[in-house]
């Protein structure tokens, strides 16, 4: 809501400083450059006008030049009369006229008629045939500046059309930079106008996407936090899943110690009541044997249901005890390999551990009889990573079965947390493994 109430935002600011500094240079460059295209195209066409007029009067007098390199003095008098009494010298405040290797052959100021200059390139332009013409401050003889339009005029021969002659004169500008003026003014007001133009449509647009944006960040808001509280239920959810998953395993061992100590004070001592009535009875010798195999059975059963006490012992003495109890069973050795010290597990953690590996092994005994059996332990990814392998038949994954050793054992390892994958292949053994996260010790 804060958002949307706020009128300006960091990116409308920014936007409306950088538009503007980038807007203003880049219509001041505009009005230069058109300023300048437009004077350069004025003050040409202007002189190339004035040059035509000039060449008409001047172009009859300058013909012989293409035969001869001086000027008759009967010559340089027609000029005058041209240039000084004409209508000429009205358009005309200065004249050169120079030949075609840079040598002044006449001029209204008699001391310059003579002099050479090879060096000037408003003369080489129009030497190369094009019309040179431009806005000069010139000093005149009475020492005065004035700003004159500066003309530099090819003139042709009128047989050959080849350049014989360049005719140099200043006319009045005023009237040209009148023209200038308004030229240039109704130029920069266009460029003006255009600018505005596309600052308040730029302005726009990100007036309105800034708009947008702040009423999406607004609606955004809202949805991260209805996504928090949800984020919040679903963590509290999850700590109650897992507290009520540490407590079904905790009933679960409660219920096979209890189911133990039923069996052996219950079934276990009328077997050996029955096995001790039968001992030495002539006759009876095979029913004796089964029932002491029978008695057998159901203490080996009784152990196996039974946890010993795991709340002092680490990882590694878990796995070692649970072991040793698989091979004082069933006479089969487990090559056991630890790698470094195991990370610190809680009780239901250590429950599940010993589980794991009295399940896993006693299960490989059953369905593979004389197969090698390994255990592979270590730290892993922040919790314990335990492995149990073999080298029997293996089994068909998908086959159906009515066990609950390893189904039993997969939920257990899942309620704490963890990770439980089962791998077999015809001819290739059988693996187990199982990955618990680390937790403190005694962590309920």
């Amino acid at each position: 809501m804060r958002a949307k109430n706020d009128n300006s935002s960091p990116l409308m600011r920014q936007f409306l400083l950088l538009a503007g500094v980038v807007l203003t240079l880049g219509m001041t460059g505009t009005g230069l450059w058109v300023s300048a295209q437009i004077e350069r195209i004025v003050v040409t066409n202007s002189g190339a006008i004035t040059a035509l007029y000039v060449d008409a009067m001047i172009a009859p007098v300058a013909q012989k030049l293409a035969q001869v390199d001086d000027l008759t003095p009967e010559d340089q008098t027609r000029l005058d009369q041209i240039v000084r009494q004409g209508g000429l010298s009205r358009a005309v405040s200065t004249f050169n006229l120079w030949d075609r290797h840079g040598r002044i052959l006449y001029s209204t100021r008699p001391e310059r008629i003579g002099q050479i200059r090879q060096d000037n390139p408003r003369l080489n332009t129009a030497l190369s045939g094009r019309v040179y013409a431009s806005l000069r401050n010139v000093t005149q003889t009475d020492g005065t500046r004035e700003q004159l339009a500066e003309v530099y005029s090819p003139i042709h021969s009128s047989r050959t059309g080849q350049i014989i002659a360049v005719a140099e004169f200043y006319t009045d500008s005023a009237d040209l930079r009148e023209d200038l003026w308004q030229s240039r003014l109704a130029s920069w007001i266009v460029v003006a106008l255009v600018t505005l133009a596309m600052f308040a449509a730029l302005c726009t647009i990100v007036l309105r996407g800034d708009r947008t944006i702040r009423q999406q960040r607004a609606r955004l808001a809202d949805q991260v936090q209805v996504l928090s509280h949800s984020l919040a239920a679903n963590a509290a959810l999850t700590q109650q899943i897992e507290q009520a998953n540490r407590r079904i395993a905790e009933i679960n061992d409660l219920t096979l110690q209890r189911l133990s100590a039923e069996l052996h004070d219950g079934p276990a001592q009328h077997l050996a009541f029955a096995a001790m009535r039968l001992d030495g009875v002539a006759g009876q010798e095979p029913v004796a044997l089964a029932v002491n195999e029978a008695l057998r059975e159901l203490r080996y059963i009784c152990r196996g249901l039974v946890l010993p006490e795991l709340g002092d012992l680490d990882g590694e003495t878990i796995i070692h005890r649970a072991t040793a109890t698989h091979l004082a069973r069933t006479d089969a050795p487990v090559d056991v390999q630890i790698a470094g010290p195991l990370p610190p597990l809680g009780l239901h953690e250590k429950n599940c551990l010993y589980r794991f590996v009295q399940e896993t092994l006693n299960n490989g005994a059953h369905h593979a009889p004389g197969a090698r059996q390994s255990l592979r332990a270590a730290a892993a990814k922040g919790g314990l990573q335990v492995d149990t392998l073999d080298d029997g038949p293996g089994f068909d994954l998908n086959a159906a079965t009515d066990g609950l050793g390893l189904r039993g054992l997969r939920e257990r390892v899942l309620g704490l947390g963890g990770r439980f994958t089962l791998h077999s292949t015809a001819k290739g053994g059988t693996s187990v493994s199982m990955w618990l996260p680390q937790m403190q010790k005694g962590a309920e």
